[in-house]
């Protein structure tokens, strides 16, 4: 520890304060490690808000479905969906509903929407990425 009489005057050399390495590279570590968890939030909201849409999709396409039944049956389309769905669970969306067995009981879709592929049946939904 150095005497108090080297305190008593201020410097000559009025050099600025700086920062060393070490603290540099720790904000970038702490921006680094902040910037994944925000990433990974916002992959976890994407599913989520696909797998609610998808179910929403489900349920109108079943709607549809019934609907259809009482005059000439058609498997729902996506447009046949709009109305019941809303636009944001549409917008930039691919929506293919599959009936099987043609029997105005909507066996599972697929929605496709932010790199994501949600296939949803009742009891089960798979979410994979899109590879294209």
């Amino acid at each position: 520890m150095n005497p108090i009489s080297q305190y008593q005057f201020p410097p000559e050399n009025n050099e600025p304060a700086t920062f060393d390495r070490g603290f540099s590279l720790a904000v970038i570590i702490i921006l680094a490690i902040v910037i994944i968890i925000i990433g990974g939030l916002v992959a976890s909201f994407w599913k989520t808000t696909d797998a609610a849409n998808a179910k929403l999709v489900y349920l109108a396409a079943q709607a549809k479905a019934l609907e259809f039944a009482a005059a000439d049956y058609r498997v729902p389309v996506q447009a046949d969906l709009l109305e019941l769905i809303g636009t944001e669970a549409n917008q930039d969306a691919i929506i293919t509903v599959v009936d099987e067995n043609r029997d105005a009981t909507i066996d599972y879709i697929v929605y496709q929407r932010n790199g994501l592929v949600t296939s949803y049946a009742p009891g089960a939904m798979t979410v994979t990425s899109d590879k294209r």
